[in-house]
């Protein structure tokens, strides 16, 4: 008979949601690993965006409430004449009275008042889309990390099996005495490098897998598929072109604009403050038997400490539009010059990407080939053709390297110029993969 507690145990692996660790990530973003579909999951469940949502959606209730008048005051009173007994109808100067009073702004400030929480409801609509951009470059960027480490595993795996052959023929060679023992001992050591970088690399793709899943709102170790290749895409804009853009659709200068007609209109808000509020009111006076008798009455809020308040309220918004003023300086310095860095990344790194994958990873390749036939037939000694080996293995790791950096690059200028993704860049089609070396290794 099985023992309870067992029988909780398979109940809890049964009813375990799909996407905890080990579920089929695969039927949710695709085989291989689809970065659109990682993208659409995060801008669902990812908490930073569902939470700068609320935020929107909160502010976008706020406006009407601004511009409402105050609640009415509904009130009743009963006047008696002495505390022997309830005189009601009885004496003319008992009544049960009724009344309602409503408090009128000056005109202009419950307008005023709307504008003000319209235009912050706009600023946290950029607020809003400037997360979606900064999850979504985000994303792309831990999605770059994973691709990279996982493609360089399988590089440095392929290689590290091709030096274990080289190694075993450079023994064969030292055992019937045509090799150096130092042949040896130096591919032993390039072997032990390799198997050490892919502990590290090992690391690395665990780490970019849990930012990944961090992203996406999920389990640091629920389990990613295979990454579908990082394509690469050029720049469609000049850096012309996107300066105009980030002017004209920064998130985060949006919000600063935003802010900046805010504050403006606090101040308008502030010195309309010195005009009086009115109230209007209404009473009916019920006498039981006798006639009945109503009221009517009007007030008025006068601001008369207004150097205490008014004055200073409009010395606190005028302070608030110059802060505004300086904070939206300060955001398109910071947006411009961080544009400028960005771009200077995207473009150096494209252009190592077309250096690495035309020139030079294809030269190392022939070059290996050479010195692997030379080998072959005593032209060349060992250590030459082992520095040809590493030199490929560590071009082909850089090509990588530098995809990646552009990859990031591309993410953080489309966050920063407003550009939702592949609207600065279209798919020019698959990557350019340099092969592993395919050198003949040679047999004794």
């Amino acid at each position: 008979m099985c023992h309870p507690r067992t029988v909780w145990m398979v109940l809890f692996v049964l009813a375990t949601p799909a996407w905890c660790p080990g579920a089929n990530s695969d039927e949710v973003f695709g085989d291989p690993l689809k970065l659109d579909a990682l993208v659409a999951y995060a801008r669902q469940h990812n908490p930073e965006v569902r939470a700068a949502e609320a935020r929107w959606r909160a502010a976008q209730a706020r406006p009407s409430q601004e511009g409402s008048l105050p609640d009415p005051m509904v009130n009743t009173a009963y006047h008696n004449e002495s505390f022997d007994r309830f005189r009601q109808g009885s004496s003319e100067f008992t009544f049960l009275r009724f009344g309602v009073e409503q408090e009128v702004p000056f005109p202009g400030k419950l307008t005023l008042r709307e504008s003000v929480a319209a235009r912050e409801a706009d600023r946290e609509g950029a607020l809003y889309r400037a997360t979606v951009l900064n999850v979504t470059a985000r994303l792309r960027i831990a999605y770059s990390d994973y691709f990279l480490a996982h493609r360089s595993i399988e590089i440095v795996g392929n290689n590290r099996d091709l030096l274990q052959k080289l190694t075993e023929a450079a023994e064969a060679r030292y055992q019937v005495g045509e090799g150096l023992q130092q042949d040896v001992v130096r591919a032993q050591v390039e072997l032990s490098i390799l198997v050490g970088r892919l502990i590290g690399l090992e690391q690395e793709r665990q780490s970019a897998a849990a930012m990944v899943n961090a992203v996406l709102n999920r389990p640091p170790a629920t389990s990613l598929g295979v990454p579908a290749p990082v394509e690469k895409r050029p720049l469609s804009h000049t850096l012309d072109q996107l300066e105009r853009l980030v002017t004209e659709n920064s998130p985060d200068l949006k919000a600063a604009e935003f802010g900046v007609a805010r504050a403006e209109t606090n101040l308008s808000l502030a010195k309309r403050q010195y005009y009086p509020d009115f109230v209007v009111r209404a009473d009916y006076f019920n006498k039981a038997s006798l006639v009945p008798e109503w009221e009517v009455g009007a007030g008025i809020r006068v601001p008369l400490y207004f150097w205490r308040k008014q004055t200073l309220g409009v010395h606190e918004a005028a302070a608030g539009v110059r802060e505004a003023r300086a904070s939206r300086q300060n955001t398109s310095q910071e947006v411009l010059a961080r544009l400028r860095d960005l771009y200077a990344q995207a473009t150096s790194a494209d252009r190592l990407v077309e250096l690495y994958g035309n020139a030079v990873v294809p030269q190392a390749e022939v070059s290996l080939h050479s010195a692997s036939a030379g080998y072959q037939v005593g032209k060349v000694d060992f250590l030459t053709l082992l520095n040809n080996f590493t030199v490929l293995n560590e071009y082909q790791l850089r090509y990588y390297e530098e995809l990646a950096k552009f990859d990031r690059a591309v993410a953080r200028i489309e966050e920063v110029a407003g550009l939702p993704p592949d609207e600065d860049s279209e798919s020019s089609g698959n990557e350019r993969s340099p092969s592993a070396p395919s050198a003949e290794v040679p047999h004794e």
